[in-house]
């Protein structure tokens, strides 16, 4: 079962069997800019209404890599985020999986992709914090691991990141993005930002059971995959 219409519900469906035996729980807060206690407090509902259904044997839930990250400001979402893992690890049907910033087909605007890619082509404004780092993953490769530790439960930990082996440094995406749209930004360079280390240990170790390359060209070959000429062409 598969509870959600978003990035990553999208690209379960269809490819994740509906057995009701394990319930993907895609579907909650996405913007971590989010300030609101009520939209917290609805996937809290969603999220003990699931543990209650009587044939779910396994309860799949997205963390984020932020909440691992000792230099990320502890904002209402990751402090929601944090909470929700843990209830989720308190079951022993649970397992959490940390995603960094997920790139696929659509997505809502607060994505950091959808961001950089709007932002270009407008030519509006933005800035570049130069010493930030970021960690991007095809949801489709999530899809791809995710069943992989599922199929394997007792090779790997409850609670895994999933991602790129290194985080990468803003600048360095947005120039990607540059490139793969052709065309180049109207930004700002501010001495801003901290790093984003993620222990992708386990994530490898699934990755080269299923045959993803991360790496050196993981993140280039992501972004021209959704944002460049010949994405747009077909479009």
């Amino acid at each position: 079962m598969i509870i959600g219409r978003g990035l990553v519900a999208k690209a379960f469906a269809g490819k994740w069997p509906q057995d009701g035996a394990t319930v993907i729980v895609a579907a909650g807060v996405s913007n971590s800019d989010e300030r609101e206690q009520a939209a917290f407090d609805r996937e809290k509902r969603l999220l003990d209404e699931v543990f209650t259904y009587p044939q779910a044997r396994r309860v799949v839930y997205f963390g984020s890599c932020a909440v691992g990250n000792p230099d990320e400001p502890r904002t209402p979402y990751l402090r929601h985020k944090t909470w929700m893992e843990s209830r989720v690890l308190a079951d022993e049907r649970g397992r959490v999986f940390r995603l960094p910033q997920g790139v696929g087909e659509g997505g809502n605007p607060h994505t950091l992709t959808n961001f950089l890619s709007q932002r270009i082509q407008s030519g509006e404004h933005f800035e570049v914090w130069v010493r930030s780092e970021r960690n991007l993953i095809d949801v489709e490769d999530v899809v791809t691991l995710v069943t992989h530790v599922l199929c394997h439960p007792e090779q790997f930990p409850r609670m895994m990141p999933l991602a790129d082996a290194q985080s990468t440094r803003m600048p360095d995406i947005v120039h990607c993005m540059e490139r793969a749209l052709a065309k180049r930004g109207n930004y700002s360079i501010l001495e801003r930002g901290a790093a984003f280390p993620i222990d992708t240990t386990d994530c490898l170790r699934a990755a080269r059971a299923c045959g993803i390359h991360f790496g050196p060209g993981y993140l280039e070959q992501l972004v021209e995959k959704y944002y460049g000429v010949a994405k747009r062409v077909r479009i």
